[in-house]
């Protein structure tokens, strides 16, 4: 029999033996190490189940801090995808845990697939990245007949429907091509259903590199199969290096963060310049120039937070808030680096992108490029920004002065003028005055990987929006601008004189925690369900900060960000002698005040308003 033949009966036997039902078994043409032994390395702690739905489930690797990389059939849907975007259904990943009973590492969602062209191999972004999980190295030799790896997979075993363990089992490689390995056991078994997508790596000094990915399967040995033939056809990925690191940055930033006006003066919301994760400090000094803080994730006070060098980066004296009005920071071009736009004061927006470099000074962001016009703020009161429909980049949404919410997407190209915002704008919302809508916060209130709005009306009530991620035409954002659900009461701005968008427990939903108008912090953890107050805020409302120096008068300004890379918001606070504290949320919401852990040490003396007007 031709291989050619082989491999099409192989994929007809495939899909005509899948299946899906109650509980999580695979409904994709390959499947799970069936009579493998449990792997128990940490090592192998990269590989990931991925549920799809309730009904199915594949297996996959971690390949970046919030990637993973499995079949492109496992995020189809029964639909051949050939776009990225959203995935058609709720996807989950269980990565660091190879007991799955277990509560090591994380179970994330998955916001976005990018699929590769031409080969059964999909990238799936995490809401969040898996903190503490080391992602498997990326193997760029090509498998040679009768080398052997070793085959990994959450699926069927000869004994199990649905283990709880992965398993991995020892395979040589037989026939190459150019896209594909063939893999024979030494009289074992190999795939079984739910091991689509996983991981074959080698060992390379003890260390495993990813070298292919289950593709099809006789399934010989499963349980319940009959089938005898036990050799599997893999999908190679070493020479898949360069695309996979193309794809995987991470979006950390896409969020992004303003300076402005009210609210958005007094709390900075932090992003990370550098593309690590952690979110990083840009001054705004009395003379104009910019000064760059990168964040060392050490927020205990006995190692420096800021330890420098502060590199200026700007070099010139043009960004004094008389002319800068506005402060945008995002990853709006998509690199995994959060970028810099500034308003000036005849309402032209310019852009520079972030190169990471901060060998001397001047070097971190790149050439400025105009990216709008007409952004006064008489007609434009506000800007925000968020990644609105999902992609990773950060798009612009402004407040018009006649309450009408206009969205303008990224394009991802800051190559040169007018081309970052060419796509046309849409207005997705009306009758949001600064008078009837005090104040708007953005964020991923559930979770998807969107950015979504809560506003708070003048009556004290807080309305949720959530993101559609549909930017293409005018009111499809959010489709429920006009029956928009409650989820929040008595927060008028005379009670509550700020509200802080936060990821406090690291689940990759944005909470909030509110600044009373006694000083005191308190934290709403949101559910992920934008349905009702009684069920997006549900409680209990403990205590964070109970120290009457949070007040406004003490602590004028606020920094918002992950300064400790672990995916929960951090505090930093400005006192109005200059000095900063910084609190690391510790995710603990058991009872009051065990959130935020005050450092031991101030991480900055000498940033005073009058010195410092801004940080960003």
């Amino acid at each position: 029999m031709s291989r050619q033949l082989r491999q099409r009966r192989w994929l007809a036997l495939a899909a005509a033996t899948a299946i899906t039902g109650a509980g999580v078994v695979g409904a994709v043409p390959a499947g799970a190490v069936s009579d493998g032994d449990p792997v128990t390395d940490p090592a192998f702690a990269f590989a990931a189940k991925v549920a799809m739905g309730d009904a199915s489930a594949c297996s996959g690797a971690l390949v970046a801090a919030q990637w993973v990389i499995t079949a492109k059939s496992c995020a189809d849907a029964g639909t051949p995808r050939t776009t990225a975007g959203a995935p058609a259904q709720l996807t989950t990943v269980t990565v660091g845990r190879l007991d799955l009973t277990g509560t090591a590492g994380h179970v994330r969602r998955v916001a976005w697939v990018v699929p590769h062209p031409d080969r059964d191999v999909a990238l799936l972004r995490l809401v969040v990245p898996a903190v503490g999980v080391t992602p498997v190295a990326l193997g760029s030799t090509p498998p040679a007949p009768g080398e052997t790896f070793q085959a990994l997979g959450f699926g069927r075993t000869a004994t199990q429907w649905v283990p709880d363990k992965l398993h991995g089992v020892a395979v040589t490689a037989a026939a190459v091509t150019a896209t594909t390995v063939d893999i024979t056991s030494s009289g074992g078994p190999t795939t079984c259903k739910g091991d689509a997508g996983g991981p074959t790596v080698r060992l390379v000094d003890g260390r495993p590199e990813l070298v292919a990915l289950h593709h099809t399967s006789w399934q010989g040995g499963c349980l319940g199969e009959t089938e005898t033939r036990r050799d599997a056809i893999e999908t190679r990925t070493d020479d898949l290096v360069a695309w996979i690191r193309q794809h995987s940055v991470s979006a950390c930033n896409a969020g992004g963060g303003t300076a402005g006006p009210g609210d958005q003066g007094s709390i900075a919301r932090l992003a990370d310049f550098t593309g690590d994760c952690r979110t990083d400090v840009v001054s705004q000094r009395a003379d104009g120039t910019l000064r760059f803080y990168p964040s060392s994730g050490q927020l205990s006070g006995t190692t420096p937070l800021f330890p420098g060098p502060y590199r200026n980066v700007n070099g010139t004296t043009s960004w004094t808030t008389t002319n800068r009005p506005h402060v945008l920071v995002g990853d709006f071009n998509g690199d995994g680096r959060a970028d810099l736009i500034g308003g000036t004061s005849d309402g032209r927006l310019t852009a520079q992108a972030s190169t990471g470099d901060l060998s001397a000074d001047n070097k971190l962001f790149g050439p400025e490029v105009v990216v709008g016009t007409g952004f006064r703020a008489s007609s434009l009161p506000r800007l925000f920004v968020g990644d609105f429909n999902g992609d990773g980049r950060t798009d612009l949404l402004g407040q018009l002065a006649n309450g009408t919410l206009r969205v303008w997407p990224s394009s991802g190209d800051l190559s040169a003028d007018a081309r970052l915002f060419s796509i046309a704008p849409s207005d997705v919302g009306t009758g949001f005055t600064t008078a009837e809508v005090p104040r708007i916060l953005t964020g991923d209130f559930n979770g998807d990987g969107r950015t979504d709005l809560i506003a708070q009306f003048a009556d004290g009530s807080l309305k949720a929006y959530p993101s559609s991620g549909d930017v293409s035409v005018s009111g499809r954002l959010f489709p429920t601008t006009g029956s928009a659900k409650v989820v929040g009461s008595g927060w008028r701005t005379s009670s509550i004189p700020r509200i802080l968008p936060a990821d406090v427990d690291g689940d990759g939903i944005t909470d909030l925690v509110a600044q009373l108008a006694d000083g005191q912090l308190r934290a709403y953890v949101s559910t992920g369900d934008l349905t009702g107050s009684a069920v997006t805020f549900p409680g209990p409302y403990r205590y964070v900060g109970t120290d009457s120096n949070w007040a406004s008068a003490n602590r004028p300004r606020l920094m918002v960000g992950d300064l400790s890379g672990d995916a929960r918001t951090d505090l930093v606070a400005q006192h109005t002698d200059g000095t900063l504290l910084a609190f690391e949320s510790t995710g603990d919401l058991s009872a009051d005040n065990k959130l935020f852990v005050k450092s031991q040490n101030t991480v900055g003396t000498g940033w005073t308003s009058t010195s410092i007007p801004r940080f960003f």
